[in-house]
């Protein structure tokens, strides 16, 4: 059997390909604007507060001041976390598509299968229906009629061997003449 082309998985890498530029773009149009660039610097100097804290907590030491970024600084740290967060917010929302595709795949599997179950389980109810009533048929038609047993018939022939061997004598018996 051959495999399709896998489109969805191609669709998702080009969308995440595509991504990427995108978020070069926003961070660009971002640091032009005095109202986006505050924001790039804020968010800058609070991931930069962040990772320094664990970068010193990992190595065991106590945290006493961590000095600010130069705002150039804090604005390209700003930029770089807003465009690695448009890629990964991209790339996860494909994930969670691609996981509902699959649910939905998954799901009409199991459906196909209890309907295929449903259907068996109905055909054989009929055929043992049909089975019954032909078990039923015969009984009645058996009340009816009465069939010989094997007792008679082999009384019966018990009696017939018993009238011929009567009438033969005992040496006739033993050698069959």
């Amino acid at each position: 059997m051959a495999h399709a082309l896998p489109l969805t998985k191609l669709a998702g890498l080009l969308i995440k390909t595509l991504s990427k530029p995108l978020s070069k773009r926003i961070k660009h149009d971002f640091s032009r604007f005095e109202v986006t660039q505050r924001f790039l610097i804020g968010l800058g100097q609070t991931s930069h507060q962040v990772t320094s804290r664990m970068t010193i907590w990992s190595a065991g030491y106590q945290v006493r001041t961590i000095p600010r970024l130069e705002e150039e600084k804090a604005l390209k740290q700003g930029a770089e976390l807003v465009g690695e967060s448009v890629v990964f917010l991209v790339s996860g929302g494909w994930v969670v598509y691609e996981y509902q595709q699959s649910v939905e795949k998954s799901q009409a599997k199991d459906d196909a299968k209890r309907k295929q179950a449903k259907a068996e389980r109905q055909a054989l109810q009929a055929q043992l229906t049909k089975l019954e009533e032909r078990i039923m048929v015969l009984e009645q038609a058996a009340n009816k009629e009465p069939i010989p047993s094997i007792r008679n018939l082999n009384n019966g022939i018990v009696d017939v061997d018993d009238d011929v061997n009567k009438s033969k004598s005992w040496w006739s018996r033993i050698w069959g003449g």
